[in-house]
């Protein structure tokens, strides 16, 4: 053999080593920093892939909270595959029958609600967006800023706490901020609440994450722009508080805004926990998280109620009327299967027995959004005309649950 065959076969043995370290690298056991993809589809892959963001590596075991510290109903963040959903239990459940909803005999659109409606616009939650997700700059609090990420541990997300707080300050919403406590140190939510007239004791929540991440949650992100996840949420849970801020409810309404999402559900959990203990009668909680993106004609929108737990489906058929009654540009799934359960900031109320749903974006493996915790997740891949729709369908299921007063 000579020298030139011999270096040929060196290098064919050196490109496959190379070949094999990378499908090493991308399998299951690094999926939650790497991505992956479920099955043979096409479709998305989580993570960002070195993703060179400028973390500040940080230690996790300070960060990760000790499980005695929720109450004993929570599960746990499941985390598995590093995604949003369980394609597994997606699959399962895809084709067996769901409860019928009936949309028929609906009632009139209200003409409160459609003028509400009219107020949800492209140009106005595209600011937000813009401003939550590190796009432009804004002037929060007397200073030019710029939220280039809204990592739990990150600086830049108490400029968007500042911004929302001020936001429903602007609104005349009385707002607060509620700490917990996570490992000895204090996070907070946000909540701004209108009292219901007919029944304060009741309380209707409409939710989303403000946090992101780019799939590193455990460390300092310095960028985590999170357009998809959850700043379309949190803009959406604004939108339901500006329409309905002049309406008198008979029951209360909240506006909770959660963090440390992407750690454990920390935020979520401990509010739930905190509303359990004051024993509040929740009479339902609506959770946006990721509601922008949507890749495939049809206009799909995933409502999870776990399979009716507590009896959410209720919320489901809310939102499926609302839909069907004011004539949105959506196509309302009833997904009834359990592929986010524990996945999301609905969980922690289901698991202490209320009624809570999550809305969200398909999730399927060829419908979920394949910039999911990354630098990608930015306004300019979202569906803002889809987006308005959802905001709009939560509007109307939301005030008719909490009992608008003619």
């Amino acid at each position: 053999m000579n020298f030139g065959a011999i270096l040929a076969i060196l290098g064919l043995v050196a490109l496959a080593a190379v070949l094999v370290s990378m499908a090493l690298r991308k399998g299951p056991d690094n999926a939650s920093q790497h991505g992956h993809n479920h099955g043979d589809d096409p479709g998305h892959n989580h993570g960002d892939d070195g993703c060179g963001c400028g973390h500040e590596e940080g230690n996790a075991a300070d960060l990760k909270a000790d499980p005695t510290e929720f109450h004993a109903v929570h599960h746990g963040k499941d985390t598995r595959g590093g995604c949003k959903f369980d394609p597994a239990e997606e699959k399962r459940a895809r084709f067996l029958p769901k409860p019928k909803i009936d949309v028929s005999n609906l009632p009139a659109p209200d003409k409160r609600i459609v003028a509400a409606h009219q107020g949800v616009t492209i140009a106005g939650i595209t600011e937000h967006l813009n401003i939550l997700s590190g796009e432009v700059s804004s002037v929060i609090r007397g200073k030019t800023v710029t939220i280039k990420s809204r990592n739990s541990y990150s600086k830049d997300l108490e400029l968007a706490l500042a911004y929302v707080e001020d936001y429903y300050k602007s609104l005349g919403i009385p707002v607060k901020r509620v700490p917990y406590q996570v490992r000895g140190k204090t996070y907070y939510n946000i909540e701004a609440e209108i009292l219901g007239t007919v029944d304060p004791k009741k309380v209707v929540i409409v939710s989303g994450h403000l946090d992101s991440t780019v799939g590193n949650p455990w460390t300092v992100e310095n960028v985590a722009p999170g357009a998809d996840d959850d700043a379309s949420g949190t803009v959406g849970v604004m939108e339901v508080a500006r329409a309905l801020k002049d309406h008198k409810l008979g029951y209360t309404i909240r506006f909770v805004h959660f963090t440390g999402e992407e750690q454990g559900l920390y935020g979520s959990y401990k509010y739930s926990d905190q509303c359990a203990a004051a024993k509040t009668d929740i009479v339902g909680v609506f959770q946006m998280d990721m509601i922008g993106y949507c890749g495939k004609p049809g206009n799909r929108v995933d409502i999870h109620d776990g399979e009716d737990r507590n009896g959410s489906h209720d919320l489901v058929v809310a939102l499926v009327r609302a839909a069907a009654q004011y004539k949105l540009d959506l196509n309302v799934v009833d997904t009834h299967n359990h592929a986010v359960d524990n996945r999301s900031d609905h969980a922690g109320f289901q698991d202490h027995g209320w009624k809570a749903v999550l809305i969200s974006i398909e999730f399927t493996d060829d419908g979920f959004d394949p910039n999911y915790h990354t630098r990608g997740d930015r306004v300019s891949a979202l569906n803002l005309p889809y987006m308005v729709e959802i905001i709009r369908m939560t509007i109307a299921a939301a005030s008719d649950y909490a009992k608008i007063q003619n």
